[in-house]
Parts: C-alpha cells; structure tokens; sequence
C-alpha cells in the first residue's frame, strides 16, 4: 500500500480516540494495494434501462479497458434476487469498487448474469496515482433488435451519466466507511456515439 494512502486511511480510522475496525471490503481494498502501490480505488454504478424503463439485473458487471490495453472486469451490483420475483434479496450490494492502475479506461463490456451482454465504447474515466474516485453512474438505455435463429440481436443504447443512486451511495458508505466520503468526484464521460453494437 503507498505510504500516502495507508497514511489517509490510518488517518480515518484513528478519527474520535480510537481505531476502528476495518469492514471486510476496506481489508480486501488493503490487501489489493500493497500489491498494486499505486493504483487507485474506483466507485462506480451502473445502471439499465429497456426502452426508457428500468432493467431488473440481479449481477451486473463491467469489464473496462485501458488505453493501453490493459483490462479489468468487477462486479457493479449484487442484487442477491429472490428466485422467480424479480426482487432484491437480503444483503444486496449497489455500486462497484475496484483498484486500477493510473491510466484512462473505456467501459466496454456491460454483462448482466447469464442474461445480457452488451459490448461498446459506452463511457471512459480516468483517474491518477493514489486517488479515491467516485465515476458517478453510467446510465444505458438499449432497445433489443430482432433476433433470427442463427444470429445474436443487435441493439441500440443511449448513454448518460449522472451522481450515485441513493441505494448505490449508501451501500457503498456501508462496505467502506473510511474510504468513500474520502472520494473525488469525477464523473465517467458517457459516448453518445453508442449504437448498433453486438448484445449476447
């Protein structure tokens, strides 16, 4: 872990007298950076919509690109559904949190479970050395095309970004109390370009 991180987040636990307990989440994010000293920790959401109407996904994750190359997939919701009802079960988790090298990243893949996939340049952020950053949310409209026995369907989405559901904000100030009020806002750049890609 780098010296001014552990520095911030010894800092935030030493606040009112005493040390306070790492969540299980902030421990993994501690471990992951005295492996990587100077990445940087991601707050993201994501968000589905199917012809302007909210897409119920129990798993969504995303997988970003870096403009060199380098990839990274991690998980953005954990709805723990309830089998057959379309509901969020108990302990659902809203938001992602990952650990990124410096660079500038391309979200290109958006996978919901087994149900969706949709890949395109939706939305790219960038973020420094040894930062805490809040991307915000990418928002997706997509509009399925017709699907033919022996082809996958195309679809059409519209891209938006925007602050953190109030879910995604308070799950995320849950998982890691220490860390997220320390972060950056800088939101994700959405790609209004996003059409006719590939869906699977």
């Amino acid at each position: 872990m780098s010296r001014m991180f552990l520095a911030l987040l010894l800092l935030s636990l030493m606040a009112g007298g005493a040390v306070a307990e790492l969540t299980a989440t902030e421990q993994r994010i501690r471990e992951l950076a005295q492996k990587q000293p100077t990445s940087s920790v991601v707050f993201l959401e994501v968000k589905l919509l199917e012809g302007g109407k909210d897409y119920f996904c129990p798993l969504i994750s995303v997988t970003v690109v870096s403009d060199q190359g380098a990839s990274s997939s991690f998980t953005v919701q954990d709805a723990h559904a309830v089998p057959f009802t379309g509901r969020a079960g108990y302990g659902a988790e809203y938001g992602g949190i990952a650990l990124l090298p410096a660079g500038t990243y391309t979200i290109a893949s958006i996978q919901c479970r087994s149900l969706l996939r949709l890949n395109g340049k939706f939305a790219r952020f960038s973020v420094g050395p040894n930062e805490i950053t809040n991307t915000g949310c990418l928002v997706l409209d997509f509009k399925r095309g017709p699907l033919t026995l022996f082809d996958r369907p195309t679809f059409s989405g519209r891209t938006g970004a925007e602050a953190l559901g109030a879910m995604a904000a308070r799950s995320l100030a849950e998982r890691a109390p220490t860390i997220f009020p320390k972060a950056t806002k800088r939101y994700l750049t959405p790609n209004p370009a996003t059409s006719g890609k590939r869906a699977s």
